[in-house]
């Protein structure tokens, strides 16, 4: 992973990031817990990410050059370096383990009910395998037409539901009451996930003063498509907060078609989001292997990547279960976004003091 990357190209990888947390229910997950005060929710916890999205890109002033495991490495030596990049692998481990079930379930259960569910993990598994072994590179340049077209298609959805959208529904706007919304909402800050992949990502940028509108812009667009979709969602389906399918979005897809000639496009959107998730978990996957070889002063091979994918293969089957899984792309995820966000900022904040002192 020595390629350096432009500002679009950043911008795109920490948005596709957001966009398939946007696809995989987190605007379903925003409305149940503060009903018809979501979207103040989203913009209120949105103003909080780029709070921290600036307070990130201050602190990482100091350190042009390193990531977020090299910092800890500096600031506590190797068994701070090892909490954090254990914490980071978990992390990585949960998005990959629970995406890949989430997909493959829904093409299970929408589009091959007789197909075992393991091989349709094994293609998912083949392919991300086969886009890490390509490298970097071709991983970055592939991820920013892939961003475009998502981009593209959600605009297409949104945009082809306004006609019946309702929103009288949105009512009351501030929800329940300010505790829901606001207090307990915080936590909803999780929703902009994205922030973490900003640990990682100064040491490839070609322009390092690239970095603080890389990670302003991509909030603020992801927060965008966060907040039009939640939208969309309560003032489209009044039940959206009690149900329990596998994809909220799924169902937008559903509600629109182009004339007479051109119904059930369902499927190419399904399509598309299948490529969006192989290159957001090409790149998580990129991160967890760059990871793995910083804790262990490894070199490069291409074999690391399958060991994590055989791993993953064998807990998905191991925890095959769809209350499980609700589990842990919820609570689980949620807290471990929290914590990991947490440990680093404090990482990165006594590492700011310790290089002042030092230089003084």
């Amino acid at each position: 992973m020595n390629s350096k990357i432009g500002k679009s190209q950043a911008i795109l990888l920490i948005l596709i990031v957001m966009i398939n947390k946007i696809l995989l229910n987190m605007p379903k997950e925003i409305i149940k817990q503060s009903q018809t005060g979501a979207p103040i929710n989203i913009i209120f916890t949105g103003i909080l990410a780029i709070l921290l999205t600036l307070l990130i890109c201050k602190l990482f002033k100091k350190f042009p050059n390193e990531d977020i495991i090299e910092i800890s490495d500096y600031l506590g030596k190797k068994p701070l370096k090892f909490i954090v990049g254990i914490g980071f692998e978990l992390l990585f481990t949960l998005i990959i383990t629970t995406v890949i079930y989430e997909f493959s379930s829904l093409l299970q259960k929408v589009y091959f009910p007789k197909t075992p569910l393991a091989l349709i993990l094994l293609i998912f598994l083949a392919t991300i395998g086969f886009a890490n072994k390509t490298g970097f590179k071709a991983i970055i340049k592939s991820n920013t037409i892939i961003v475009i077209l998502i981009l593209i298609s959600l605009i297409v959805i949104l945009g082809g539901t306004i006609k019946n959208l309702n929103f009288n529904r949105l009512y009351p706007i501030l929800g329940q009451n300010v505790k829901t919304t606001f207090l307990e909402g915080a936590q909803n800050i999780y929703a902009y996930g994205g922030l973490l992949y900003l640990f990682f990502i100064m040491p490839f940028l070609k322009n390092k003063k690239d970095f603080t509108p890389v990670a302003v812009i991509s909030i603020l667009i992801s927060g965008l498509f966060l907040l039009f979709t939640a939208v969309t969602l309560l003032a489209l389906f009044p039940f959206i907060s009690h149900s329990e399918e596998i994809m909220s979005m799924y169902l937008l897809t559903r509600c629109i078609e182009f004339g007479t000639f051109l119904q059930r496009t369902d499927a190419i959107f399904i399509f598309l989001w299948i490529i969006s998730a192989f290159s957001y978990l090409s790149i998580s996957l990129m991160f967890m292997v760059n990871i793995f070889k910083k804790l262990t002063n490894c070199q490069d091979s291409p074999n690391y990547s399958y060991s994590f994918l055989g791993i993953i293969f064998a807990l998905i089957m191991l925890f095959h279960n769809q209350s499980i899984f609700k589990l842990l792309q919820t609570v689980i995820y949620k807290y471990l976004i929290l914590g990991i966000l947490i440990l680093s900022l404090i990482v990165l904040i006594l590492a700011n003091i310790k290089r002042k002192d030092y230089t003084k």
